[in-house]
């Protein structure tokens, strides 16, 4: 809110956020923290790199994997390094150069895993950047949770 008190430099009344989560803190069952200032004080601030942070593989994530016109669907299960060596990735978090070993999924309700012919899960390796992080609901709804999870995929990816 803008205070009338000088057309030059007003008094602002701000309401204080939590810096993580950008949410406003509240002053007991008063309501919210607030304080005022001098607009001249006051300076625009964004936070960037938390709002617009890209996510990163982990373990246990859903991708899709879209190489040429096929497009499956997987869960992370390990990062594998290109020449067989130990991946710093399983204790620093995808480094980018890892190749990503996956359980391939079924992408209908359930996200039920693949079988291949000897009665194991299919596996398949990827590049990150042949693959995208797709969310998953895990909800219904009514809003409560539910065991059979969907991807949610966008409708133009959908019919590729």
């Amino acid at each position: 809110m803008i205070l009338d008190d000088n057309p030059g430099d007003p008094t602002m009344e701000c309401v204080e956020i939590h810096p993580d989560e950008l949410v406003p803190l509240e002053k007991g069952s008063d309501g919210m923290r607030t304080f005022r200032t001098k607009r001249s004080k006051l300076k625009l601030y964004t936070p960037r790199k938390q709002l617009f942070a890209k996510k990163t593989f982990e373990k246990g994530d859903v991708v899709r994997h879209k190489r040429g016109a096929t497009i499956r669907y997987g869960r992370i299960v390990c990062f594998v390094h290109p020449d067989g060596l130990y991946s710093t990735s399983h204790e620093e978090g995808y480094n980018g150069k890892d190749l990503l070993e996956c359980v391939e999924i079924n992408k209908k309700p359930g996200l039920l895993q693949i079988i291949g012919s000897d009665g194991e899960p299919k596996r398949f390796q990827a590049q990150g950047k042949d693959c995208k992080i797709i969310k998953v609901i895990t909800v219904d709804s009514k809003g409560e949770d539910t065991t059979m999870h969907k991807l949610d995929i966008p409708e133009d990816e959908d019919e590729l």
